[in-house]
């Protein structure tokens, strides 16, 4: 039998090895259920339904060429590339992940929308004038997904942002609402990732007004590019939209839907809506809070 006070050692090193946090995968993806009613795990990751992917090795995207009147337009495609870029050529066991994207040709839709029966696009657009969503005061950017119920392959993905009530900035200097910063967040729910519990990670559902910080990916960010686009994986690369490159009509306006994730200034009110990813992004700027705004995803 041990001394007491050999056990009460023993005892001290189990219990302090128990207090020790094992490495998981604190990451979220996002899911094809949708709606309060879908599980979700210890994380509040979304637990239910399959997960949402791309099935090529390189995304397309466009810029809608009018891009914003308020900002330099090389400023804008500078960051939004940037923010593109940061989730590429991530280095994962065995190899990079099999995720690029390709910049195709600018394009004049000016609407978020997917067609079924035709070519689409990946758009990236500004909204100078309105932001035509509740809150739109209030509302940063808006990522709109669309997938196949049935796969968890995603078949568009557009990006809104709301430069008619925000001011963007660029640098460090004087830095508001950092295009660079939104984008990059955004770039990740446009390829399948939902919010991370990770504080540190660029998909955790908080931002401090004024920041850098999320325009650079956290481990926990890479080992989710790293599992849902693994090196091993059998992917071919063409950055075509899904049945085309489309073309929009006079009016810049391809056919509309609603499935989205957006994103809310400091001092919106906003509320939780029906959603895959279920959960309100909460920035922080000095000891103000703000919450971004997910809303729904669905096939």
């Amino acid at each position: 039998m041990l001394p007491r006070s050999a056990l009460s050692l023993l005892l001290l090193i189990l219990f302090g090895v128990w207090l020790i946090p094992t490495p998981a995968d604190a990451f979220c993806r996002s899911r094809t259920c949708k709606g309060s009613g879908c599980a979700r795990d210890a994380d509040g990751c979304p637990a239910e339904g399959l997960p949402l992917y791309w099935p090529g090795s390189c995304v397309g995207f466009s810029f809608q060429r009018n891009l914003s009147a308020k900002y330099d337009p090389e400023l804008l495609r500078t960051a939004i590339r940037r923010a593109f870029f940061a989730w590429t050529q991530l280095p994962c066991p065995g190899g990079p992940a099999t995720l690029t994207f390709s910049e195709n040709e600018d394009t004049s839709c000016n609407a978020s929308g997917f067609d079924d029966k035709g070519p689409n696009v990946n758009v990236v657009l500004f909204r100078d004038d309105d932001f035509p969503y509740k809150d739109e005061d209030n509302t940063l950017a808006k990522t709109t997904v669309t997938y196949d119920a049935k796969t968890g392959v995603i078949l568009d993905a557009d990006i809104e942002i709301n430069s008619a009530f925000n001011e963007l900035t660029f640098t460090a200097h004087h830095a508001v609402y950092d295009l660079e910063s939104i984008m990059t967040h955004e770039v990740g729910h446009f390829i399948g990732l939902a919010h991370t519990p990770v504080p540190e990670a660029t998909m955790y559902a908080s931002y401090e007004l004024g920041s850098l910080d999320l325009r650079t990916l956290h481990q926990d960010d890479i080992d989710a590019v790293c599992t849902v686009y693994p090196p091993a994986r059998k992917a071919i690369c063409d950055p075509t939209p899904r049945g085309g490159q489309q073309i929009c009509g006079d009016d810049g306006a391809p056919s509309p839907r609603d499935e989205s994730c957006s994103l809310a200034r400091p001092g919106a009110r906003g509320e939780a809506s029906n959603s895959v990813l279920g959960l309100a992004l909460l920035i922080l700027s000095g000891r103000r809070a703000v919450r971004r705004m997910i809303s729904r995803i669905a096939g």
